[in-house]
């Protein structure tokens, strides 16, 4: 029995000093998360660095070494352009934040690396950034000419992923610390050059944040660039205004059709022109108004790490998961995806409409959907349009007789037919009677 009670207290040793050495992370100061295995299965390649590591959750990669020196090559550059010789007073203000910057990743660094080498970490890749973004903006600097070989929109797509970032109030600090000495609203203009910077890689325009406002807190409004860039890309004040009104009145959201079908139906697709959103979708009598989206190879990648961030975050209003979930529904082939390029609502960059289809159907596997969606209300009244029985029949009628110039003139024929039968009928039952 003694020999037993020792065992225990023995374990109990054990689990207590397992968790004195356990690192725990509050969940409401992450920033910066790992996606989980549910989504990453789906398209593991999709959430992986192709060029650049950001941040300590991919670096050391070998596929990722080449990008080293030329953060590096930017470091000094900077210095260069500011007439300094020393990193110091950027490394002091680092290591300041040290604490605070490992409490922004949900996955404890504190086993994998160490204090110099996180403020180097962030140094390199945040000062990286930042001149990146001015090179971009002013267009004056001599870019290395070896990194011309990369793929800027690659680079761009590495930039937003999920597990590719650093805390928003590092970029800002430093971009702070190395500006002109003249400079005003430093923070706004980074997010507004950083907003410019990332705009060729969006599949389509978002009315976002006011570009006047002073962001005064930006640790706790911006959280990093892609929440910087997912921020801003949201529906129109009046789309949102609308959905607030009405979403209590809506509560179930799927088309029981696919674009094929409700087009025949007697719905009409059309590109809405001057959309003030991207997101911004109407259904007004029998047309169904969508704004083009771009599909290029970067494109899904982008779609699925917004996608991931809004699932991180359970106070996120989940815009982008909402409107996959809408192109979802009306793409199940190809065909789907033909009708809607020649309506220019999708741009095919990939070339195959069957690659389209395949992404817009594989978007939304493993993720948890929004309990009302941002489209309810354009799903029910599609669908009451479609269970009108004489838009069926109108439909039908349409899609049988009048879908060519020929069969239109043989309806026409076959009627003119029909009226002159009755007439002739007519004449002859009055001849009958007249005598």
């Amino acid at each position: 029995m003694e020999d037993e009670h020792e065992a225990t207290d023995h374990l109990s040793i054990w689990i207590d000093e397992k968790l004195s050495s356990f690192s725990t992370v509050s969940s409401s100061g992450c920033s910066i998360f790992r996606v989980t295995n549910l989504l990453r299965q789906t398209n593991e390649k999709a959430y992986e660095p192709h060029i650049i590591s950001i941040g300590p959750y991919h670096h050391g990669k070998d596929h990722l070494k080449g990008m080293e020196a030329h953060k590096m090559y930017y470091l000094k550059r900077l210095l260069q352009r500011r007439g300094e010789t020393s990193v110091h007073r950027y490394v002091m203000a680092l290591k300041d934040k040290e604490e605070k910057i490992r409490k922004r990743y949900a996955e404890p660094l504190d086993h994998n690396i160490d204090g110099d080498a996180l403020v180097e970490m962030m140094l390199l890749d945040g000062c990286f950034i930042i001149e990146l973004i001015r090179e971009n903006q002013t267009r004056t600097q001599k870019i290395d000419v070896d990194f011309r070989n990369f793929n800027r929109l690659s680079l761009k797509r590495d930039l937003l992923l999920v597990e590719n970032q650093l805390p928003f109030f590092v970029l800002s600090e430093l971009f702070n610390m190395t500006g002109e000495p003249n400079q005003a609203k430093v923070d706004q203009d980074f997010i507004d050059m950083a907003l410019d910077f990332f705009g060729r890689v969006m599949p389509g325009y978002g009315k976002g944040i006011d570009s006047s406002l002073v962001i005064s807190d930006s640790d706790q409004n911006i959280k990093n660039l892609l929440s910087l860039v997912h921020d801003s890309w949201v529906p129109s004040p009046e789309a949102r205004d609308n959905y607030r009104k009405n979403s209590a009145a809506y509560g179930g959201w799927k088309f029981k059709h696919c674009a094929t079908e409700l087009h025949e139906a007697g719905i009409k697709f059309k590109k809405m022109d001057n959309e003030k959103s991207f997101f911004d979708i109407k259904f007004e009598n029998d047309v169904l108004w969508i704004p083009t989206i771009k599909m290029y190879d970067y494109t899904d990648s982008i779609l699925r790490n917004f996608i991931a961030h809004e699932q991180c975050h359970n106070n996120y209003r989940r815009y982008v998961t909402d409107y996959v979930t809408f192109m979802d529904c009306l793409i199940n082939t190809r065909k789907d995806v033909e009708l809607l390029r020649h309506s220019e609502i999708i741009v095919n960059g990939l070339g195959d409409d069957e690659d389209v289809a395949t992404i817009f159907n594989g978007l939304c596997d493993s993720i948890v959907f929004s309990n009302k969606n941002f489209y309810s209300e354009i799903f029910i009244n599609v669908d009451k349009y479609c269970g009108r029985k004489c838009n069926l029949w109108m439909a039908n009628l349409k899609h049988n007789y009048f879908n060519t110039p020929w069969a239109l003139i043989s309806f026409l024929a076959a009627v003119s037919l029909l009226i002159l039968a009755a007439v002739q009928t007519i004449y002859s039952h009055l001849s009958y009677y007249k005598r």
